[in-house]
C-alpha cells in the first residue's frame, strides 16, 4: 500500500471502531470483524494491511490493542481517539492530524452500523416508524440537557463541552439522515457531564430519559 492508501484505510478502521463501539473507551471489537466501507476504491486491504494500520494507530496511543499471536483481536478507543474521531466526525471534509477526511472514504450517510433498518417490504413501515421515534427522543434530550445547563450545577467546563456536543447533535439531527451511532456517542457524552449534576431534579429528569 502506498501512503494515501495507509491513510485511507487507518481512517476507515476507526470509523468502523468509533461507531461499532459507539464510540466508548470501554467496549472493544475484534479487528477481524473489520470489512472496507461501501464506496472503497483500490485494491481491497490484506490481513497485514490492517495488521500495520492498528500497530500505527496504537503507536499514536489512538487504540489499546490486544494482540495474539494471530495478531490484534480486541481493539478499543483509547480518549485521544474518540476526541480526534470527535473532530474527524464533526468536520467530515476535514482532514484532521491523523485522518483524511471521511468523504474520500466512503458516503458518510450510508453506514447502517448500529441502526435500525430492516429490509423486506414488511420492516420498511417499521423503519420509518424507527427512526421518527428516535429522532423524537433525540431531541427531547436535547432540550432536556440545555435546560440542565442554564443552571449552575456544572463547572464551566464541562458545561462547555457539554454546549458544544449539543451543538454538534443539533446539526446532525437537521440532516434528513441522521447519523445515529454519532448522536447516541455525543448524547451519551452528555449524558455522563450531566451525571455530576444528578443531585438537581432538572439533571435527574434527564438521566430518566430513554435515550441514549
Amino acid at each position: 500500500m502506498d501512503i494515501n492508501a495507509k491513510r485511507k484505510l487507518r481512517t476507515a478502521f476507526m470509523n468502523w471502531l468509533f461507531e461499532t463501539t459507539g464510540g466508548s473507551e470501554w467496549d472493544d471489537q475484534d479487528a477481524s470483524e473489520f470489512r472496507v466501507p461501501d464506496g472503497w476504491t483500490g485494491e481491497p486491504p490484506t490481513e497485514q494491511d490492517v495488521e500495520d494500520a492498528v500497530r500505527y494507530l496504537e503507536g499514536e496511543h489512538l487504540v489499546k490493542a490486544h494482540w495474539t499471536f494471530d495478531g490484534p483481536m480486541a481493539i478499543q478507543l483509547t480518549h485521544a481517539g474518540i476526541r480526534e474521531m470527535e473532530q474527524l466526525l464533526s468536520e467530515p471534509n476535514e482532514r484532521t492530524e491523523h485522518f483524511v477526511p471521511l468523504v474520500n472514504i466512503t458516503n458518510i450517510h450510508g453506514s447502517v452500523i448500529g441502526s435500525q433498518i430492516q429490509q423486506g417490504s414488511p420492516g420498511a413501515t417499521q423503519t420509518g416508524h424507527i427512526e421518527v421515534n428516535q429522532r423524537d427522543n433525540v431531541e427531547a434530550f436535547i432540550t432536556a440537557a440545555r435546560k440542565v445547563l442554564g443552571s449552575d450545577s456544572l463547572d464551566a467546563d464541562a458545561r462547555a463541552r457539554a454546549e458544544a456536543d449539543l451543538a454538534i447533535m443539533s446539526r446532525e439531527l437537521e440532516s434528513a439522515t441522521p447519523r445515529w451511532p454519532i448522536l447516541h456517542a455525543f448524547g451519551t457524552s452528555v449524558r455522563d457531564a450531566l451525571a455530576t449534576a444528578a443531585g438537581t431534579a432538572a439533571a435527574a429528569g434527564v438521566l430518566s430519559l430513554p435515550w441514549p
